[in-house]
């Protein structure tokens, strides 16, 4: 299956119905644009495409937009804690883009240290990707692969938000405070939370 959000709604792309009522169901994939379209409307709570082949159809929607890779991380220090940040109204993980003949995990590390002031990273697992779609500045739509890293953290220091990127607060969370994050984030940070 695959599963990938734009305008934090699931595009389900399959074999097997999910049976969920309040989802569009379509045989195929027909117009990209005509997914989006769907999605805008308030009533519609995702869009599933049952088919006998979801590779080729998934291929057809990934051709539909610019595709590009990023890589994040699910950061826990020494006292069992998670490193979030707050971006555009909502809680969320360190994440960018990979940057020209950088490999995936160092992207990562490097995006982590950038978005929160942190060091001494290190790589224990890699979690499932995610993937969402956006429109540009420029109104050209965006497919983004996200890689997550599980990683612990060595550093103790002050926290640093890096505010160019748009990032107000970075914090460390306990356990009992992820449902104050997952009330306020998208569902792509949701599924990464699902899977730790």
């Amino acid at each position: 299956m695959y599963k990938v959000f734009i305008y934090d709604k699931p595009v389900l792309i399959h074999k097997n119905s999910t049976k969920e009522g309040s989802y569009e169901q379509l045989s195929e994939l027909g117009n990209s644009k005509g997914i989006i379209s769907l999605l805008e409307r308030k009533n519609v709570r995702g869009v599933e495409i049952v088919t006998n082949n979801p590779l080729k159809e998934w291929e057809i929607f990934k051709s539909s937009f610019k595709y590009i890779i990023a890589a994040g991380g699910v950061v826990y220090n020494s006292n069992d804690e998670i490193l979030v940040i707050f971006r555009n109204g909502k809680w969320d993980l360190p994440k960018g883009k990979l940057e020209e003949g950088e490999d995936i995990p160092t992207c990562a590390i490097r995006e982590v240290e950038e978005e929160c002031g942190v060091s001494d990273l290190e790589i224990t697992k890699e979690l499932p990707s995610t993937y969402h779609c956006y429109q540009s500045k420029k109104g050209n739509w965006i497919l983004k692969r996200t890689y997550w890293y599980k990683m612990m953290c060595g550093y103790s220091g002050e926290l640093v938000a890096q505010t160019e990127e748009g990032i107000e607060i970075v914090e460390w969370f306990q356990k009992e405070r992820y449902p104050e994050i997952k009330s306020n984030t998208y569902n792509s940070i949701k599924l990464v939370f699902n899977n730790i």
